[in-house]
């Protein structure tokens, strides 16, 4: 039997697709632009949208609101006067893309890139791709597909007869081709653009070569919408990087955070050390979380990380309940003991930068959606109520939840959750505090009554991986 509350999520879904349809329809004079892709999607949307937004009254989706309710909010802010809507499309399993493509009917389809996101649902990449194909065969007749052909599994795709499709990447059969691909940080990316027998130099405020295949669709795009080349690099040339997507920001002390903590997934993480690998910086540091979408196991995909760091960075932080093994092998690799630390707490950690940063360093802040990490850039500036290991807060837009700094949650005298590793530590750095909690199982057994336990200092045995809701109070 189907939970009620499965059914209910499947009809709201529903519901929201209906009205998303209906709306499509009447806005008939509307081109609209439809981005897909595992990463990189969002700016790529962003990009289009500057574009065409600076010759043409043009909508976009905001930030990365690309599932459900976002698809349906998007549309429906697509009003009679525009002439382009960019809409970005999102996926977190299979059987989506139909539903999407039928309700945002795409005049232009834009293909990104296939990388390892959502893995648990998608089996492997081939699954992904084929998916993400749906897009491209929704198309009308006349519909024009917008593919990257660096991709492989992208180039080896073959669309329906009926779509236009052009390709671009540095392939041979590509209509829109980067050249002169250059800037290290402390440079942004620059590149030359070539299409139809014209040229043009770019000059964006962003870091990193990875968002080529990102930033070539809007040229793509523009041309289909009679804009020259010139007119989409002076657009491009002017936007700022989203926030936490390999975003620099300087600290009051005059240290760089290069914040890419928003999207944890494996196959974006080999960009960033790339950034930091060519980067020029008095100091190189790498705070380091996790990584998503890995099938490895957690002790090897660290100390694999430790390996890579140390041959990167001039110091490093490993924040979680594995950051040890990152520590051990960055040392074995050649790291200096006393420029590597491990915490399971992420207010240490920002405790830690507070006293290490200086002028001239280069942080790399790398992370999950579920760490957080935005909190220690806003521990940099201002007072961070909230410093819970795991929260289910969504962060939009780089702001904070309301209750980092909104709600005074004094995590001293509230409810806390705390693995039993970190719940030692706390009792270690406060023998006077007195406890109250339950342990609960990690397949949600039956609560149990802590105290006894821990004012025994029996608090770990039995215990092993479960988790703690503890109230804390001197």
């Amino acid at each position: 039997m189907i939970p009620n509350s499965a059914l209910s999520k499947v009809w709201v879904r529903k519901i929201l697709l209906s009205i998303g349809w209906i709306w499509r329809r009447c806005m008939f004079r509307t081109t609209f632009i439809a981005v897909s892709g595992s990463v990189g999607k969002s700016t790529c949307k962003e990009l289009i949208g500057e574009v065409l937004g600076s010759q043409f009254p043009t909508v976009r989706t905001l930030g990365n609101e690309n599932h459900f309710r976002g698809v349906t909010r998007s549309l429906l802010r697509v009003l009679p006067w525009h002439k382009y809507a960019v809409i970005e499309i999102g996926l977190d399993g299979p059987g989506q893309m139909a539903a999407f493509a039928n309700v945002v009917r795409p005049d232009i389809a834009v293909w990104v890139n296939v990388a390892r996101t959502h893995t648990m649902n998608f089996r492997n990449l081939e699954t992904t791709a084929q998916e993400k194909a749906k897009l491209v065969e929704s198309l009308r007749p006349g519909g024009v597909a917008v593919l990257n052909d660096d991709n492989p599994y992208i180039a080896a795709y073959q669309p329906p007869a009926h779509v236009r499709t052009i390709y671009y990447g540095s392939t041979e059969r590509s209509s829109f081709r980067p050249s002169r691909i250059g800037g290290h940080w402390p440079e942004r990316l620059s590149l030359c653009v070539s299409a139809q027998g014209e040229e043009v130099p770019v000059s964006t405020r962003f870091v990193g070569d990875h968002w080529v295949p990102s930033i070539l669709p809007a040229f793509v795009v523009g041309k289909l919408c009679g804009l020259s080349l010139e007119s989409a690099a002076s657009a491009i040339s002017k936007y700022e990087p989203l926030p936490m997507r390999m975003s620099p920001v300087v600290l009051p002390n005059g240290a760089t955070l290069l914040r890419d903590e928003l999207n944890g997934s494996v196959d974006s993480l080999a960009a960033a050390l790339r950034v930091m690998e060519h980067a020029k910086a008095t100091r190189k540091m790498i705070v380091f979380t996790d990584v998503a979408d890995s099938k490895e196991k957690p002790r090897k995909r660290l100390r694999d990380m430790g390996t890579k760091v140390a041959g990167i960075a001039d110091a490093a932080i490993f924040l979680g309940e594995h950051s040890e093994h990152a520590v051990k092998a960055a040392i074995a690799a050649g790291m200096r003991a006393d420029q590597i630390w491990s915490y399971y707490n992420v207010e240490e950690v920002a405790l830690r930068l507070r006293a290490e940063l200086r002028a001239g360093d280069l942080v790399l802040l790398r992370g999950r959606t579920c760490d957080h990490l935005a909190r220690l850039y806003l521990g940099m500036t201002r007072d961070v109520t909230c410093w819970k290991n795991t929260c289910d807060k969504s962060v939009k837009g780089g702001v904070k939840p309301d209750h980092w700094g909104g709600e005074k949650v004094d995590h001293s005298t509230g409810w806390r959750c705390l693995s039993l590793k970190e719940l030692r530590g706390w009792l270690e750095r406060r023998p006077a505090t007195r406890v109250a909690g339950r342990v609960l199982g990690r397949s949600g057994s039956r609560p149990r009554n802590l105290a006894p336990r821990v004012e025994g200092g029996d608090y770990e045995r039995g215990l092993a991986g479960r988790f703690c809701l503890l109230s804390l109070s001197r």
